[in-house]
């Protein structure tokens, strides 16, 4: 484990030098967040999305990552003096090959997908997604396994609108930013 203290913060490039590869932690706003190992339903709907969207997208221009991809979200707030956002989306398609250096995203992803689980539900829900808006994230999901449906956001006048929620009733999902990209919740939510 790293020789961070989750109760001081950290610059960027602290962050970086002090977190190993092998640990899963963000930083958000200079603060180390540590993240428990998934549970199975978790990575199953990880799997199963990344299938999905990988079935389509392949020969194209588009990078997709698993939760291993630090993405670096340029975040300044003068008024409370903090900056500095580190995350790992639970899923990131990158279409802009420049933003992939140093093993990192640098910029908003084109979609970024995250799981919800019981510890990092707020944080996806709230901080991820304000962080997420402000990059310009084009198009966000968030998949809660536990209740089964996908609630989809888009990026419009620089917010992120929920557009539409997926569920056992709305069964088919269709990506605003990939038209192609289209299949049923049931499949995501089978494990």
């Amino acid at each position: 484990m790293s020789q961070m203290d989750k109760n001081q913060t950290y610059t960027l490039d602290e962050f970086l030098l002090y977190i190993k590869e092998e640990d899963r932690a963000e930083l958000y706003e200079g603060v180390p967040v540590f993240m428990a190992p998934a549970s199975f339903e978790h990575e199953s709907v990880v799997a199963n999305l990344i299938r999905e969207f990988g079935n389509v997208l392949k020969g194209s221009d588009c990078f997709m990552f698993g939760s291993n991809l630090q993405v670096i979200i340029p975040f300044k707030d003068e008024d409370k003096g903090k900056s500095d956002v580190v995350v790992l989306p639970d899923v990131s398609i990158v279409c802009d090959q420049n933003k992939l250096r140093n093993k990192r995203c640098y910029g908003a992803p084109d979609l970024i997908v995250e799981v919800l689980s019981p510890s990092t539900r707020r944080n996806d829900r709230l901080l991820k997604r304000n962080y997420y808006e402000k990059a310009g994230v084009k198009e966000y999901l968030i998949a809660d396994y536990q209740n089964r449906y996908i609630e989809k956001y888009v990026h419009q006048h620089r917010l992120l609108k929920l557009e539409d929620i997926y569920s056992k009733e709305n069964q088919f999902y269709v990506s605003t930013r990939f038209s192609d990209v289209h299949f049923s919740v049931n499949d995501i939510f089978s494990f």
